[in-house]
């Protein structure tokens, strides 16, 4: 089983449909969305319509529940983009799940609102270790979240970290990034593979597409963002 696994496309309609191109090109099984489906860029209308048609499963992130539940009024543009009915999914999304490749469980979840602070890879390692068991108390033995907008790994004892990148924000590497992973759903000694993505994109778009709608809340840190990968807020 190929599982492609995507996160935080905010708004960013170039680098979604960079991602799409991709997707057909790799066939994956199944794609999973890590959530932040919404916020920051101009077109979440679009990659959150975008997520609900191609993706099998949306997990909520913490720019989802915000601006469906309204929690920030400087984020109305959002509100009045999206409209009632998108925001009712919003705030109806599920918050992790897990599945299992070649022996290994996998706990899938955004970050916050799960997490109470954004957590990094290279954290200190008491505050990476809860982060791998899951909302039925089960130990797993790899923990993929987003939030950070950073593609990263690290080993902790026997358990491995993953961030699969941001699709429409990434940081460091201002692409658009996202990860596969590749193992045996029945198959406990298959071999199991996690692979980083990252896809050049128009980004010269992205920014025009920006400038064209200068009412979206810190459009100029987006911009920034989307040009350089360093974080602007």
């Amino acid at each position: 089983m190929r599982l492609a696994l995507i996160a935080d496309l905010h708004g960013n309609r170039p680098a979604t449909q960079a991602l799409e191109r991709d997707l057909k090109r790799r066939k994956p099984d199944k794609i999973y969305c890590l959530g932040d489906i919404v916020g920051k860029g101009p077109s979440s209308d679009f990659t959150f319509d975008w997520a609900m048609a191609n993706c099998d499963l949306i997990l909520g992130g913490n720019w989802d529940f915000y601006i469906g539940l309204k929690t920030f009024e400087p984020d109305n543009y959002y509100w009045h983009q999206l409209g009632e009915e998108r925001m009712r999914a919003l705030r109806e999304l599920p918050l992790e799940t897990t599945v299992t490749l070649s022996g290994r469980r996998i706990r899938l979840f955004h970050g916050r609102p799960i997490m109470p602070q954004l957590i990094h890879v290279q954290d200190k390692k008491e505050e990476i270790l809860p982060l791998f068991t899951d909302a039925s108390g089960q130990l797993c033995d790899v923990a993929v979240y987003a939030d950070a907008h950073r593609q990263a790994m690290r080993s902790v004892d026997t358990h491995t970290l993953y961030n699969c990148g941001s699709v429409g924000n990434a940081l460091g590497v201002p692409a658009c990034c996202y990860a596969m992973l590749h193992g045996d759903e029945d198959d406990l000694a298959a071999p199991f593979d996690m692979q980083m993505i990252q896809l050049s994109y128009d980004r010269d778009q992205a920014v025009c597409d920006a400038q064209a709608a200068p009412d979206v809340p810190r459009i100029d840190t987006y911009i920034n963002e989307v040009l350089t990968g360093v974080y602007s807020r």
